[in-house]
Formats: C-alpha cells, structure tokens, sequence
C-alpha cells in the first residue's frame, strides 16, 4: 500500500505538474511522483505529504536552503503545510485522485495518486542546491522538472515510457489532467 502526490502550479496562463528525477536507482531517467508506502497508522493522504516533504528534503517551502535538510523536526514542521493545500484542493475537487490500476490481478497495487495545487516555486535553486552537495547533507540527490500541462498530455499519449511505472499506471490520470488544465486556465 502508498501513496503519491503530483503537484501542480498555474503560471503565465498554463498548468504545470511538478515531477522529480533521480540518478540512482531503478528509476533514473523517468518522470517521478512524490511517493512511497504508507508508514504505521498512516491514511493514503498523510503518507503522500510526508513523501513529498521528505523527497524535497524540506526544500520546497524553505525560506533559507542553506538550513534546509531532512529530519525528523524539519520534516513534522512542514507537514501541516503541504496538508492545507491537500485540504484547500481535494474540499473543492475531490476527484483529483487516480489509483493505480492493477497489472497483475495476482499482485494488485493498492495505490492512490492525489493532484495538489501548489504555489509555483522556481525549482532552479533547489537543483542547484542537490547538484553542489559534496558535504552529503541530502539523502538522494534529485531534480525537480515541471512540465506544462499539454506536455504531460503528450507524454501518457504517446511517450508513456518515460513516466515512472506507477505514474504511467494511473487509471484516469489523462481525464484529472484535462480537468485540472480547463478549471485552471482561462
């Protein structure tokens, strides 16, 4: 059982969904939700604010990268950030969620993505930040990449390979897309 979160921003007219990229691992190379399993006692939504805290490594919503950094502390004090823009975003669209659908019938996955709008940061800085970390004060070094709505589109229409499994896997991730693009643009 987990959990994800694609967030998404409105910037210049369009919609962007912000995605990561690793460079270890089993993943490289892919488009990459914020996501993992679900942690004791923990509901699909708390688990996928965690993850996407965590795998920012808090650097999302720090006003000082140079203090940002992941502990349990830093972690527990941006939570209930990103949970105000769960709740502000699923209470007005509860719908921008998507399971995963199950390849296996033998293994299903029990998964659930949720589409979260988010305020539009410049991710720049926060690549540059993983990219110069030589004193390891990252877990996993990682890029942030926002791709315009039409873009993502493209992308499960005709390049789905390059979108980490349980993101290609999303059942009516392509219907909450669209949904999302028309509610958010004029």
């Amino acid at each position: 059982m987990g959990s994800g979160v694609i967030p998404f921003s409105v910037r210049d007219k369009d919609v962007y969904f912000l995605f990561q990229r690793t460079f270890t691992g089993r993943k490289i190379g892919y488009l990459i939700d914020f996501g993992g399993g679900l942690g004791e006692g923990e509901n699909y939504q708390e688990a996928a604010i965690r993850e996407f805290v965590e795998e920012t490594e808090t650097m999302y919503f720090s006003d000082n990268l140079q203090l940002a950094k992941r502990s349990i502390e830093s972690v527990k004090a941006q939570i209930p950030i990103v949970k105000a823009l769960f709740d502000k975003t699923l209470s007005d669209h509860p719908d921008y969620c998507c399971k995963r659908a199950t390849i296996n019938k033998l293994k299903p996955k029990d998964w659930q993505t949720f589409f979260v709008k988010f305020p539009y940061r410049d991710i720049n800085e926060l690549n540059c930040a993983w990219e110069n970390d030589r004193i390891k004060r990252f877990k996993k070094r990682r890029e942030l990449v926002w791709v315009r709505s039409d873009e993502l589109l493209s992308i499960y229409a005709s390049e789905p390979n390059l979108l980490w499994k349980r993101v290609r896997q999303l059942e009516n991730a392509r219907e909450v897309i669209l949904a999302i693009q028309k509610g958010f643009t004029p």
